[in-house]
């Protein structure tokens, strides 16, 4: 293993640069995913791995057997001193493993053929992550990042999304008309103030999609024109909203267990 212990280091600054810079993630087409879960799902799914960066005094069973896999695997491995691993990971306390992976982004989006999830200015890291877990585990396999949406590989949303990213298929889209040519089926608005309940709400077969917004502002103005209608989520009246995570979980679980029933009849 390869030993890292000045910033000076032209790996370490290129590494320093993903974390710095959601551009350089899209320059570089490489990004940082931190912790052994998510490293694992990566291995499983055959995801490009180029590095191992491993934190000077890591220990455990799961970080040596993960080290060993990609060792032999031919994934070059790197001891980093603790204040630089420190200054590359999304967390404080991990396992002190970060694997420096490949970012697949998808083409742009056209006649998707599936349910799809836009992510309207939605800026928190963690939030993104957690609705890429939930997009995942409902079946929905395209998720859209518009404008003001935390970068979809940066590495506090891989951190967050726990594998979710190597089952996914993910887009940026520039502005929120082009829905439409992504998926010609409905595309349906969270609006915690719609007059229709999603129980009432008539969702068809045919693909669909779903827009949420940041929490607070909700959905953009060119969001909202997008928008075929809007559901809202019934709640006891003392709750004004959901976090923007459960409420998508709520719309995108209701859609899963629709369809699982219709399939059974």
């Amino acid at each position: 293993m390869k030993s890292i212990a000045s910033e000076a280091n032209s790996r370490f600054r290129a590494w320093l640069r993903l974390v710095e810079s959601p551009r350089q993630i899209r320059l570089a087409g490489r990004t940082l995913a931190e912790g052994i879960h998510v490293i694992e799902a990566a291995h499983a799914a055959a995801h490009p791995i180029e590095a191992l960066l491993v934190r000077r005094g890591a220990q455990g069973d799961a970080v040596e057997r993960l080290q060993a896999q990609l060792a032999s695997d031919g994934v070059d491995c790197y001891e980093l001193s603790a204040a630089l691993f420190d200054r590359l990971s999304p967390v404080e306390r991990g396992a002190g493993l970060i694997a420096v992976i490949g970012v697949a982004h998808g083409p742009e989006p056209r006649d998707l053929g599936a349910d799809a999830l836009y992510l309207d200015g939605v800026q928190d890291p963690g939030n993104v992550g957690a609705l890429l877990r939930v997009a995942a585990a409902a079946g929905v396999r395209h998720v859209l990042a518009g404008p003001g949406t935390a970068a979809l590989w940066a590495p506090k949303v891989v951190r967050a999304g726990q594998g979710a990213h190597f089952g996914l298929v993910l887009h940026d889209i520039a502005d929120p008309a082009d829905l439409k040519r992504a998926s010609p089926g409905p595309w349906f608005g969270a609006d915690a103030h719609a007059a229709t309940s999603l129980w009432e709400t008539a969702l068809p077969a045919a693909p669909i999609g779903w827009l949420f917004g940041a929490e607070g502002r909700g959905l953009s103005a060119g969001a909202r024109a997008a928008c075929d209608s809007y559901v809202m989520i019934p709640m006891e009246p003392a709750v004004e909203s959901l976090n923007v995570v459960s409420a998508a979980a709520v719309c995108l679980f209701e859609r899963r267990r629709r369809l699982l029933n219709a399939n059974a009849r």
